[in-house]
């Protein structure tokens, strides 16, 4: 496991570590998380050319990616556990099946893979059209920490690339040389017209809780402040204190005080027009915490918690403040009207990022 490896774990599940969640752990209970792949999804086409006559059991894999998705700690510690101690070939084809999709834009494991991410990567590259053999033998003779760090850095990927796969994992293939055993599909196409290894659709990091917005300018102790309110939607149970303070970290707001800004949140923001086009969390916050922000992806994103589904406008002086600042205020959760009662304690911020770009 790299030197990275331990603090990016350590600031992923810094966020991740709090609330009824880990009650739940503790009374032995789990959520059911189905933000991934279902365990049919994950399943091979051809449980032959993994070495088995059925096909595998997947469904604590699906359990745990659904998991990581929800960034639902106690669940992730449990089901990883639950999963290092089946049969390996579960490992095998939870690693593979995402590991393909990043074998489709990148020539390796990745400089943070451990060293048995990339060994498998390598067995996974070298792998025939639909055999998995050499996936599963590669995890067989992996020890216990090893298996462990490759499970860390297969999260880690189904995390980057999103949930909405149906289909992600198929044993079909056309035959093509070097082809992944893989093929990805996007909802409503068939399988068995897609081409091995196309990676298709990659949208799928919206949060599960749904919010809409509402820009306003703040005065605080620092000045006046261009900020964006959430409101959460009312066919959204998730959404609301819970979900912005467990699942989001966001701390407490504080009446005319400004939090530190945190770059691993942007609000992106239209550079022609000035529309509001979403918010988001920066992957690479989590994956590289120890480097500067400026040296992350701007575009590779660990969540969207909101995305404009049409043009957002905004006033010309909330974008002059917005300009101006270079940042943002986000909090909430508010009422559903602008006259619904409000509870300062009940308000959670994260000072974000402004980034003015062409698209989210």
């Amino acid at each position: 496991m790299s030197k990275s490896h331990g603090r990016k774990s350590r600031a992923r599940n810094t966020s991740r570590s709090r609330g009824a969640a880990y009650a739940a752990a503790n009374a032995s209970t789990l959520h059911q998380h189905n933000s991934g792949p279902s365990d049919k999804d994950l399943q091979p086409g051809n449980p032959g050319g993994w070495g088995v006559e059925g096909a595998p059991d997947m469904r604590t894999a699906s359990a745990l990616i659904g998991a990581c998705l929800e960034r639902c700690a106690p669940c992730q510690q449990s089901l990883a556990a639950k999963l290092l101690a089946e049969d390996p070939i579960v490992l095998a084809v939870t690693a593979g099946s995402v590991y393909s999709l990043h074998a489709a834009d990148e020539p390796d494991a990745g400089s943070l893979a451990s060293n048995a991410a990339q060994v498998f990567f390598r067995a996974l590259k070298s792998s025939p059209p639909g055999d998995g053999h050499s996936m599963v033998r590669c995890v067989e003779l992996l020890n216990a920490e090893e298996r462990s760090a490759l499970l860390e850095d297969a999260l880690d990927l189904w995390t980057f690339y999103g949930h909405k796969h149906p289909g992600l994992m198929r044993g079909q293939n056309t035959g093509h040389r070097n082809a992944s055993p893989f093929t990805f599909t996007v909802p409503g196409s068939d399988p068995k017209n897609a081409d091995p290894g196309t990676v298709l659709d990659l949208s799928g990091l919206a949060h599960p809780a749904r919010y809409g917005v509402r820009a306003d300018i703040t005065l605080t102790g620092f000045g006046r402040l261009a900020s964006v309110a959430l409101v959460p939607d009312p066919e959204s149970p998730e959404a609301g204190y819970d979900d912005l303070h467990e699942r989001l970290a966001w701390e407490p707001y504080i009446p005319e005080g400004l939090p530190e800004e945190d770059p691993a949140w942007v609000l992106k923001v239209h550079e022609t027009n000035g529309t509001l086009l979403g918010i988001v969390r920066l992957l690479d916050a989590t994956l590289l915490p120890d480097k500067p922000h400026w040296e992350w992806r701007p575009d590779a994103y660990d969540v969207i918690l909101w995305s404009a589904p049409e043009p957002k406008p905004v006033s010309a002086a909330w974008l002059e403040t917005a300009r101006e600042r270079g940042s943002a205020l986000l909090y909430g959760p508010l009422g559903l009207t602008p006259a619904a009662p409000l509870d300062p304690s009940r308000l959670l911020a994260v000072h974000a990022r402004c980034v003015f770009t062409d698209r989210l």
